[in-house]
């Protein structure tokens, strides 16, 4: 199992997460760590587990915007909920100095891997 968790000691990534949490509602996520209550499981060895830094950059429209409305629970929401999230994002975009008038970022993210092994 792998996830890409958003790195919010960057200031703008805890801003667009603050923007995230209000239209989650009770969906799972990673950060729950209900998932992990089927570790261990009979028959598998124990979970491992490594993290490191991970960066995805390109241009800010495809790997902030797009990126956030593809989130299962965002892109679920109507299409005026939908709109709501781009432009709250439009705005944090426009007003943090990291962020405003650039045309390439570079998106900061903790990678998650997990994997544990079948036992015979």
């Amino acid at each position: 199992m792998i996830w890409n968790v958003r790195d919010e000691s960057v200031e703008w990534v805890a801003a667009l997460t603050r923007i995230m949490e209000s239209f989650k509602g009770d969906t799972p996520r990673f950060e729950g760590q209900k998932w992990r209550a089927v570790f261990p499981a009979d028959g598998f060895s124990p979970l491992r587990e490594q993290r490191f830094s991970n960066k995805h950059a390109g241009p800010t429209e495809q790997v902030i915007i797009d990126r956030i409305l593809s989130v299962s629970f965002i892109a679920a929401l109507p299409p005026e909920g939908q709109e709501l999230v781009r432009s709250k994002i439009r705005e944090l975009i426009a007003t943090s100095p990291e962020l405003a008038g650039k045309v390439q970022v570079t998106f900061p993210y903790k990678t998650a891997a997990f994997v544990c092994t079948k036992l015979s």
